[in-house]
């Protein structure tokens, strides 16, 4: 009842926030770059293809949304909200989390989500960037980019790079999503952990679309890296991850690995979701101290 109650109150309250989409665009062969405002704040987007077809500003079906650090519809979606009791006579839900935070000064979430008869269809994995001024960059940094299904459920760690400026923050995937900057104070050791899981789950989930042969070969070699994380090898295991990446993205270019996705939602695109998973996998293991 809890689940379901939350998932109305983020729809209402995502239909009365949403602002526009992209400003001034420019479109630059597998590229897409513009500014996103919303409430003062300001943040340049970027969409970048490894192979693209319909791209342009219409097709991707950008909004831009101001949130409530402390509502319940943004504080359910996020990992490890707990829940202090159950729905006031109000229809609040009492519910806490210190740990993954949205930041008071950048409160965005950014949707993707293409009109499903856009004819938009890319290959591979789509790298989304989210550069704002707004937040200050610090060596170590928990600031993160989440991602969560459009419209729907708990936001995760998809981060592949953060970076000054004042923060530039990276990830990939396979399709779109929910996207917004949050801060991650979880031990980086769980983080790894959520994150090995997230990518077995996706080569189990997927593992009929995947050629027997190349299905073997990327078990293995995620099995050995996750062997290599628990016994404390975690160089080891980001380099048998880094040969995942490889072996997914050359067996994709054979057809053996589905790679395409488009607006009818009609295909996985498991190339993408595999790698970018393994991407983000690789960020983390590199946050562990040795």
């Amino acid at each position: 009842m809890i689940k379901r109650l939350l998932v109305a109150f983020a729809l209402l309250a995502l239909a009365a926030t949403a602002h526009g989409g992209l400003i001034d665009p420019v479109v630059d062969d597998n590229e897409i770059s513009a500014s996103v405002e919303i409430g003062g704040l300001e943040a340049q987007l970027t969409i970048r293809f490894e192979n693209v077809v319909g791209l342009n500003p219409a097709n991707l079906g950008v909004s831009v949304h101001l949130l409530d650090p402390l509502a319940p519809e943004v504080l359910g979606r996020l990992p490890g909200t707990q829940s202090l009791g159950s729905l006031s006579l109000g229809g609040v839900l009492n519910l806490v989390n210190d740990l993954v935070t949205v930041p008071a000064g950048f409160p965005v979430m950014v949707r993707i989500d293409p009109p499903t008869d856009s004819g938009l269809t890319f290959e591979g994995v789509v790298e989304v960037e989210i550069y704002t001024q707004v937040l200050n960059y610090q060596p170590g940094t928990s600031l993160r980019l989440f991602k969560a299904p459009t419209g729907s459920g708990t936001f995760h760690d998809v981060t592949e790079e953060v970076s000054p400026g004042s923060i530039r923050t990276r990830s990939g995937g396979g399709h779109f999503s929910d996207f917004m900057i949050v801060r991650d104070l979880r031990a980086p050791a769980d983080v790894v952990d959520e994150k090995f899981d997230r990518l077995g789950d996706l080569l189990v989930t997927h593992s009929g679309q995947i050629d027997a042969v190349v299905y073997a070969g990327l078990a293995g070699l995620y099995v050995d890296a996750a062997d290599a994380w628990a016994a404390g090898d975690a160089a080891l295991a980001d380099s048998l991850l880094d040969q995942f990446v490889t072996d997914t993205e050359i067996a994709a270019g054979q057809g053996d690995v589905p790679n395409v996705w488009r607006s009818a939602r009609d295909l996985d695109n498991v190339d993408g979701e595999l790698r970018s998973a393994a991407r983000t996998l690789r960020f983390s293991l590199g946050q562990v101290q040795p």
